[in-house]
């Protein structure tokens, strides 16, 4: 609409420069017929102008089409959790406290007593029915030797003391038992026996007379022990003493040098005949051990000398006084003190 008042102001300016020319030149009849048709060519040429401008200006505008807009993509929103941060203190000293860190408990060593100081206060019960013979004591000597005398709870030869002293709550670290006289042990003996085998009771025990009781009471013992009788061990008047020789099957092992030197036993006016001990065997898969033995080379039979209960238990079945008195001193305190440590072990464990 603005354009079309523009383009109508601008064809009446030109109408009036038109008219202001023809005044001012001089007319004559031909130039007024050619300027009016030229006026008239005018007009007529700005009317249809004016009309083409109303009918464009009339027309609907062609609608502008914009081009799909796309969706907008708007993402998740996550979380941020907000950090708060405090102002410090002027003031305030920054205090670390240490938490205690968890520890298992120290458990301290228990204090191992020494074998010599346990040895100080060990408990022996002494039952030798050699007492009041006449002959030498040789255990009791032998004991005595070691400075165990004031340990040493000594029945003699009183059957009834040992067998009461065995069926007490005394805790007995050895009990020595030499039965060689002709008076013998049995029976009940041999249960009490079994019974401190269950405490771990050292115990050395001199028995000649094996075969009148193997199928006795005296069983389990031997049977714990892994030891069986082989046979009787006879010697007959003027018999060949080296017959009668004790040979070591293990030289080396501890019972024969600790703490004296034994080598082999030789029989020294024999005190004994007729019966004077008993052979033993080994029971196959066993831990019981021949020590000594009347055949230099067989160590499952023919022993006169063997352990048990990893050396708990010592047993002898021959008769000491038909050996050298000295040398059965010296192999009796091998026996006490060799069955004192493997009771001092046991008690370690």
């Amino acid at each position: 609409m603005r354009r079309l008042t523009i383009l109508v102001i601008g064809l009446m300016v030109l109408g009036a420069l038109l008219t202001s020319c023809d005044r001012l030149l001089p007319s004559s009849s031909g130039s007024q017929e050619l300027e009016g048709t030229r006026v008239a060519l005018a007009i007529q040429q700005t009317s249809m102008a004016v009309e083409q401008t109303r009918l464009a200006e009339a027309e609907p505008a062609a609608p502008v089409v914009e081009p799909p807009s796309l969706p907008t993509f708007t993402p998740y929103l996550t979380y941020t959790q907000a950090v708060v941060v405090e102002p410090p203190t002027p003031e305030a000293t920054e205090v670390v406290i240490e938490q205690p860190t968890a520890t298992e408990p120290v458990v301290e060593p228990k204090p191992t007593q020494t074998f010599e100081d346990w040895l100080m206060s060990v408990k022996i019960l002494l039952y030798d029915d050699m007492y009041g013979s006449g002959d030498a004591k040789v255990i009791q000597n032998a004991v005595d030797g070691l400075g165990l005398g004031r340990n040493t709870t000594h029945v003699n030869d009183a059957m009834g003391d040992l067998l009461t002293n065995m069926n007490s709550a005394t805790q007995w670290d050895l009990i020595v038992i030499g039965a060689e006289s002709r008076v013998n042990i049995s029976g009940e003996y041999f249960d009490a026996l079994s019974e401190q085998m269950d405490r771990g009771t050292g115990i050395v025990l001199e028995l000649w007379y094996i075969d009148d009781v193997a199928f006795g009471r005296i069983q389990p013992v031997m049977q714990r022990c892994g030891l069986a009788f082989h046979r009787d061990w006879w010697r007959e008047t003027f018999s060949d003493l080296n017959a009668y020789l004790v040979y070591l099957l293990d030289p080396t092992h501890p019972l024969f040098s600790e703490p004296n030197l034994i080598s082999m036993l030789i029989p020294y006016d024999v005190l004994w005949y007729g019966d004077v001990g008993d052979l033993l065997k080994i029971v196959p898969g066993s831990d019981g051990v021949l020590l000594g033995g009347t055949q230099q080379k067989e160590h499952s039979a023919y022993g006169v000398i063997a352990e048990c209960m990893e050396g708990r238990m010592i047993w002898q079945t021959f008769s000491t006084h038909d050996y050298k008195t000295q040398d059965m001193i010296n192999l009796w305190q091998n026996y006490i003190m060799h069955v004192l440590k493997a009771r001092y072990t046991y008690l370690q464990q």
